[in-house]
């Protein structure tokens, strides 16, 4: 990316902070809350340099580790231009508040866009995997309230009966969430099993 093209990618990003004090976006995307665009030129590099097409799995970690997962999900919630990145990201979110963007993720997986909405099941399962830690988690209302959206993904059978997109969202769902079930946040008993030929 070009030093102009990242320029122009920063005043953009400013100019939709400066017009949006609340937004909601389409897609069943939550509110951002307010969110503004970071007056620190190092964020904004951060952004830009894991947005572009050079940017790599090592930008998106230090990204994430800069605005973590609630920041991640407060921008990609509003900015429709950073979005996908956002989504990305999330994957890399960092301890303690691992799960503090599940809400986000699934919200984007029962949305409209099909890619956006796989790229954050595939960030939810790998958030899913990681070893749980013997610590106190500081997310646990967030990591319900994912768990919950995912839920009602998984059980969604009408959907993806309609859908072969929407049933291999619901496929990866139920992946999120039988590896989110040491963690509490949701009854083995309640997700479907229907699915698991595909």
């Amino acid at each position: 990316m070009s030093t102009l093209t990242a320029r122009a990618v920063i005043l953009g990003l400013a100019l939709v902070a400066c017009s949006k004090s609340q937004a909601s976006t389409a897609d069943g995307a939550p509110d951002g809350g307010g969110w503004v665009a970071s007056s620190d030129p190092a964020v904004e590099a951060l952004w830009v340099r894991a947005m572009s097409d050079a940017g790599s799995g090592d930008d998106l970690a230090r990204l994430a580790d800069r605005e973590g997962g609630g920041g991640l999900a407060a921008r990609g919630s509003v900015d429709a231009a950073t979005r996908m990145t956002a989504l990305r990201a999330m994957a890399f979110a960092p301890e303690p508040q691992v799960f503090e963007g599940l809400p986000f993720l699934a919200d984007v997986a029962r949305g409209t866009n099909d890619d956006e909405a796989n790229i954050a099941l595939d960030s939810a399962i790998d958030l899913a995997a990681r070893p749980r830690r013997a610590v106190d988690p500081e997310d646990a209302a967030e990591l319900k309230r994912g768990c919950d959206g995912l839920l009602a993904l998984a059980v969604d059978r009408e959907a993806g009966a309609k859908s072969p997109k929407m049933l291999a969202r619901r496929v990866k769902a139920i992946r999120a969430l039988r590896m989110l079930v040491e963690r509490g946040c949701v009854d083995p008993a309640a997700i479907p099993t229907d699915a698991d030929a595909h």
